[in-house]
């Protein structure tokens, strides 16, 4: 007699984008295989491009030339991050640029935030991972060693993006040289969005400046990420990421601790898992937990620091709380400016 399926596994099931697992799974193998048969961590962290460009040409239907163009937007923001890292007021003003340019971009239409994210994300985080590598070699050097990695990163997208526009029939986009969509949702205004997210994201750069804050990338889009558009959607936000990473983090600690011993291995089948998790799920809120609870197994197993890996937590809780803070006084400030402009009290 066939037993039933224990519930929590069957919903966990109803979650799992199977399509989207199988095409992350595929682009990230190779990148996998060259990190651990190298013994170079660069192309395991250079498959988040790969995933970002996945991400970005599945929403928004890019055609090749589109996919090659915001993979080199891209990689210009990760060297533009990398060589500001120099001196503290160039890194601060570059991620308040590259923050207003998110926020231009997502306001041309709905569909362009996963573009404006999917930008964003990868130039922290990789400006970030080569920043730590690049102190005894230099940024330069760093850039050029880099740089074959991060092309390669984009060749799955690419391939992919030939495919599929071979396969199309009718092409009736009005930018058809970038996608084939011809509808990307309506316009929005945009000035109190983005005076709050340069605001909230020049405030996180200063903080990871000078304190100093370690992985302040997680703090720089803990802003970003929450800065959504109105109050009830960064509040909405704000809670989703507070419940994913305060109960995902230790769970992944616990894992680093008691069940998955730690090698070079682990650690980059940890991070690459962390990737797939972006393409894996329906859900934001399931995806987040889970990006967070393995985010944590990977720098556990390759710091064995607790506090390191809770770091996660206290970075991402500060981000939402100033980008929070951020929508919020715009906001204020917005209705009272309409309020003057008709004469009210």
């Amino acid at each position: 007699m066939p037993t039933k399926a224990h519930p929590l596994l069957a919903r966990l099931a109803g979650e799992i984008k199977g399509r989207g697992l199988v095409k992350a799974l595929l682009a990230l193998l190779p990148f996998g295989v060259l990190s651990i048969s190298t013994a170079d961590p660069i192309w395991a962290e250079v498959s988040l491009l790969t995933i970002s460009t996945l991400i970005a040409r599945e929403r928004l239907a890019l055609v090749p030339l589109g996919v090659l163009l915001h993979g080199v937007t891209v990689i210009a923001g990760i060297y533009l991050l990398l060589f500001a890292q120099a001196m503290p007021m160039l890194f601060i003003a570059a991620c308040m640029l590259l923050a207003a340019g998110f926020i231009r971009i997502t306001a041309e239409g709905k569909k362009f935030r996963s573009l404006g994210t999917w930008t964003f994300v990868p130039m922290l985080i990789l400006a970030s991972e080569l920043g730590s590598t690049a102190s005894a070699e230099g940024p330069f050097r760093q850039a050029l060693t880099s740089l074959p990695c991060l092309l390669t990163a984009l060749a799955p997208s690419l391939a992919v993006a030939a495919l599929e526009h071979r396969r199309a029939s009718i092409d009736t986009s009005s930018l058809r040289w970038f996608s084939r969509l011809d509808d990307f949702g309506p316009k929005a205004p945009y000035g109190e969005t983005m005076a709050a997210m340069v605001t909230g994201v020049g405030l996180a750069a200063a903080l990871v400046e000078y304190v100093p804050l370690h992985y302040g990338q997680w703090a720089i889009w803990g802003v970003a990420s929450v800065v959504t558009g109105t109050v009830d959607t960064a509040r909405t936000k704000l809670r989703q990421r507070t419940v994913g990473v305060i109960a995902g983090v230790p769970l992944g600690i616990a894992l680093g601790q008691f069940v998955v011993p730690a090698s070079r291995i682990s650690v980059v089948v940890a991070l690459l898992v962390t990737f797939l998790t972006l393409m894996a799920f329906q859900r934001y809120p399931v995806a987040y937990f889970f990006r967070c609870l393995f985010v944590a197994l990977t720098v556990f197993l390759a710091t064995r620091s607790t506090v390191d890996a809770l770091e996660r937590i206290t970075h991402v809780l500060l981000g939402g709380a100033i980008g929070m803070a951020s929508v919020i006084v715009f906001h204020l400030a917005g209705r009272a400016g309409l309020r003057r402009h008709d004469g009210l009290p």
